[in-house]
C-alpha cells in the first residue's frame, strides 16, 4: 500500500493556481499539480514538517473525500448516520494523509510522463506515468467537474485502485464488526501512524543538532 501512495503522491495533488473555469481541462489540472509537488519533494530547504504541512494543504483544496467515501462504503454509507459519515470522512482523508506522510520519504527523483486523456461530459480520465531510472509505472486518475473545476476520486497505479482496494478491506471490516466497529479500527491505525510520523520528525530534528 505504501508504494501505491507514494505513486499516488506523485501526481495526484491540486493546487488552485489556476482559476476555477471550465476552460481549465483535466490534463491541464494534473501537470500544473504535477510539477508543483514535485518541486516540493524536491526542495532541500524544507525539513519533513514543512514538506507535509504543504503537501497537506495542496491536497486538502482539491481532493474529493466526500465522493470516494461514498463509493468507497457503497451500501454502508446509505446505512450510516450522518455522524457516521462525518467522522469517516475525516478519519479516512487522515489515513491517507499520515500514509502519504511515511511514504514521502521514499520518494528517490521520478519524474511523470503525461498520457492521454479521455473526458463524458463531467467525468474524466487523465493517464499519466512515473518515471525512474529503470521503468515506468502507469497511474490514471479520474476526476468529476463540480463548478467550472476538477476534482479527483480515485487513482489506479499499475492497475489497483485506491478505491477498489479500500473498498473491499472496509466492506470485510463492516460485516465483521459493523459500522462503529470500522471507525474504531480506523481511528487506530490513524494514531499508529501519527505516532510513528510523529517519531521521525523528532528523529530528524536530533540529528540536525
Amino acid at each position: 500500500m505504501n508504494r501505491l501512495v507514494t505513486l499516488f503522491l506523485l501526481g495526484l495533488f491540486f493546487t488552485s493556481s489556476l482559476p476555477a473555469a471550465v476552460t481549465v481541462t483535466p490534463s491541464a489540472r494534473i501537470k500544473e499539480t504535477v510539477d508543483n509537488i514535485l518541486e516540493v519533494l524536491k526542495n532541500p530547504v524544507l525539513d519533513k514538517r514543512q514538506r507535509r504541512i504543504h503537501v497537506r494543504e495542496i491536497v486538502r483544496r482539491r481532493f474529493d473525500y466526500e465522493s470516494m467515501s461514498q463509493v468507497i462504503l457503497a451500501a454502508s454509507w446509505r446505512k450510516a448516520t450522518l455522524p457516521q459519515r462525518e467522522q469517516f470522512i475525516t478519519l479516512f482523508r487522515e489515513l491517507l494523509e499520515q500514509t502519504y506522510y511515511s511514504a514521502m520519504d521514499s520518494y528517490r527523483n521520478q519524474s511523470v510522463r503525461m498520457g492521454r486523456e479521455r473526458q463524458k461530459g463531467k467525468l474524466a480520465e487523465v493517464q499519466t506515468y512515473i518515471v525512474s531510472s529503470n521503468k515506468e509505472v502507469p497511474v490514471s486518475y479520474k476526476l468529476r467537474q463540480r463548478k467550472g473545476d476538477w476534482y479527483a476520486y480515485d487513482v489506479t497505479v499499475d492497475g489497483v485502485s485506491l478505491v477498489s482496494n479500500y473498498r473491499t478491506s472496509f466492506r470485510n471490516l463492516v460485516k465483521q464488526k459493523g459500522m462503529d466497529g470500522l471507525l474504531a479500527e480506523l481511528a487506530e491505525k490513524v494514531a499508529t501512524l501519527k505516532t510513528k510520523n510523529q517519531l521521525a520528525e523528532q528523529q530528524q530534528d536530533v540529528n540536525k543538532e
